[in-house]
């Protein structure tokens, strides 16, 4: 938005080009038939999250469903499994950073490429290994490896289960430990090592093998194997319908699953069945309804009652509480999908904020989120000035945008008096005025209106943190009934743009708002830090007054404190936060900023608290070289 904050001299907020996630919350039928969770209803908007899916390509290609792009090997200039920069050999495996923010991608040579804030710590050419040939070669390929919790630290995997350690991350065993010989030799495996998972402290991993066969090292417990279940590996009286192709762990470390090339799950512990791929009358690699291509890796949701599965051609199959967030079938690639992550940080419900700047290219309605400025005063102008009615088109639109979803904003500060509630009649016409029943009703009488007076809010919080401080909304200055007056005049604004064809009306007006409040463009504050929290506290008071049940403020920690210098500055309890941050979410993790965790170099003095609880963080996301967006990611504590 281009009124908004600009916490850089040199960072400037343009117009939204467009809204992404589009049709995020609604249900979904799968690329396999699978439905997504219901619809998102008010009521769940503050505790549901989106997960996110990174996948990777035999070619160091990514692909990401709802999952923040930090890169690919195309990003270093390799050209994939050919062309005149290709790999040296190609990609077997991922992980996402624990903490957020990056990922790693590993090659079958032990080659690592890192992104984001995902940190290199080493890679076998690191000991003198030389790759798969050379003078010192790895003894086999690499398959897959695991983070550390904390993200410092990573462990490869070869297929003879051979364990290479970087960063924090401890060395605590192997198959050869174990008295085994690798693939060949006097005791070999009994079948290749194809994956691992780390247990929930870093002190221990599993190593599972293509039979099903469980290694297990450090504080990592061993609770069974297919094996246990009376079948014989690949061979045998009982063998297994296909090859184990990965694994995941449970939250707490006391299970896993594993995963066949056919879909079947093998679950062990306290990790719960929740379907397999034949749950959906699929048959295997093989019969009247098989796999389009088959499975070749698993993610746990962060709570464990859930899984994905990945099929080779990019296909998603959830289970459990892991929803569903999109496929890659179908799409055309250079390579086969090998890998899958899931970010274990849950996303927030994630949108974008809407500003009437934005009416020439208002994005396609289908959000999960919108956050859209009231067009409220100061903002009348916005309407076509050819209406009398003043109803701004662009405005019914954008509350159209994330339908029961959207939240409204206004531009708050102190404009001086407000006529008595008359608007401005260069746009609607001398004496015209709205006036509203409080409860949904509007009319348009086209004489001036008198304002409901603030002493009839006096149970609101913001006239209870006004009286908390020795005053009273009864005799409220003239600073309170103005931001009192702007609130009402901005609800009122927005109702009569949504319409009575808006059929979700009384949903959006009932949804959060926001206050934002911000020191640039100038002039719309008072040189008085007490003056303008009075109008601050008098805004929140009258859209509560009307029936708002959670009125926020968007600022930051610095901004507030110059707008309220001099007062005591201090918001009612439990007032939402919606801080900006001024950087992409690659630059800056939404966690960080909700958890107050930002590093000194991004100024964490503008994202410190500054009373309330944080609730959304708004990002800027680089569309070209011209344009950004401002994406608003909703933090798991709200």
């Amino acid at each position: 938005m281009n009124r908004r904050l600009k916490l850089f001299s040199s960072m400037t907020t343009r117009a939204l080009a467009s809204l992404v996630l589009a049709g995020a919350g609604a249900a979904v039928l799968s690329q396999h038939g699978t439905k997504g969770t219901s619809p998102l209803s008010h009521s769940k908007l503050a505790s549901s999250f989106i997960p996110s899916l990174d996948l990777a390509g035999a070619d160091g290609s990514t692909y990401f469903l709802n999952a923040v792009n930090y890169g690919s090997t195309y990003s270093y200039g390799l050209t994939g499994l050919s062309g005149s920069h290709p790999l040296a050999e190609p990609i077997v495996g991922m992980a996402d950073n624990p903490v957020g923010g990056g990922y790693w991608l590993v090659a079958k040579d032990g080659g690592i490429f890192n992104f984001g804030n995902a940190g290199f710590y080493g890679n076998p050419y690191s000991y003198g290994l030389t790759g798969l040939s050379g003078s010192h070669p790895l003894a086999e390929p690499i398959v897959g490896m695991a983070a550390t919790p904390d993200g410092k630290g990573y462990w490869l995997v070869a297929a003879d289960g051979g364990i290479f350690n970087f960063g924090d991350a401890g060395f605590y065993g192997n198959p050869y430990t174990l008295g085994l010989t690798g693939l060949s030799g006097s005791h070999p495996l009994a079948a290749p090592i194809v994956g691992m998972a780390a247990t929930p402290d870093g002190k221990g991993y599993w190593l599972v093998a293509r039979d099903g066969g469980i290694f297990n090292f450090g504080d990592a417990g061993f609770y069974g194997n297919p094996y246990t279940l009376g079948l014989t590996g690949l061979s045998g009286s009982h063998p297994l319908a296909a090859p184990i192709v990965g694994m995941a762990a449970s939250t707490d470390g006391k299970g896993y699953w594993l995963v066949g090339a056919d879909g079947g799950i093998f679950n062990f512990g306290d990790a719960g069945f929740y379907g397999s791929t034949y749950t959906y009358g699929i048959t295997g690699l093989g019969g009247s309804h098989p796999l389009a291509a088959p499975i070749v890796g698993m993610a746990a949701t962060p709570d464990g009652q859930g899984y994905w599965l990945v099929g080779a051609d990019g296909g998603i199959f959830n289970f459990g509480d892991a929803t569903y967030v999109g496929s890659e079938a179908g799409a055309s690639k250079p390579a086969p999908v090998v890998g899958i992550a899931s970010d274990p940080v849950p996303q927030g419900v994630q949108g974008y904020d809407v500003s009437n700047i934005q009416c020439g290219s208002l994005p396609s309605a289908g959000q999960q989120l919108a956050i859209v400025e009231t067009n409220g005063w100061p903002f009348s102008y916005d309407y076509p000035q050819s209406s009398n009615q003043g109803i701004s088109t662009c405005e019914q639109q954008a509350m159209g945008l994330a339908g029961t979803q959207t939240q409204l904003y206004l531009f708050a500060g102190y404009w001086g008096p407000l006529n008595n509630g008359q608007l401005s009649p260069a746009i609607y016409g001398s004496g015209s005025s709205f006036t509203s029943n409080i409860n949904g009703a509007l009319a348009w009488t086209g004489t001036t209106n008198s304002y409901p007076s603030p002493s009839t809010a006096a149970n609101t919080p913001g006239c209870l943190q006004y009286a908390a401080e020795g005053r009273s909304c009864a005799a409220a200055g003239g600073y309170f009934t103005n931001g009192f007056d702007e609130a009402l005049f901005a609800y009122i604004t927005a109702e009569e743009n949504a319409g009575p064809t808006q059929a979700n009306l009384l949903a959006i007006l009932g949804n959060t708002w926001w206050l934002d409040a911000e020191t640039s463009p100038g002039g719309q504050w008072t040189s008085s830090g007490q003056a303008n929290y009075d109008t601050i506290l008098g805004a929140i008071a009258g859209l509560e007054y009307l029936g708002v049940p959670r009125v926020g403020v968007y600022s930051t920690s610095l901004q507030y404190g110059q707008i309220t210098a001099g007062s005591p500055g201090t918001l009612p309890p439990n007032t939402p936060l919606w801080v900006p941050t001024g950087y992409t979410q690659a630059q800056l993790n939404p966690q960080l900023v909700c958890a107050g965790q930002v590093p000194t170099s991004y100024h964490p003095s503008y994202y410190a608290p500054f009373g309330g609880n944080g609730s959304y963080i708004q990002y800027v996301q680089n569309v070209n070289s011209t344009d950004t967006l401002d994406i608003d990611t909703e933090c798991s504590s709200s």
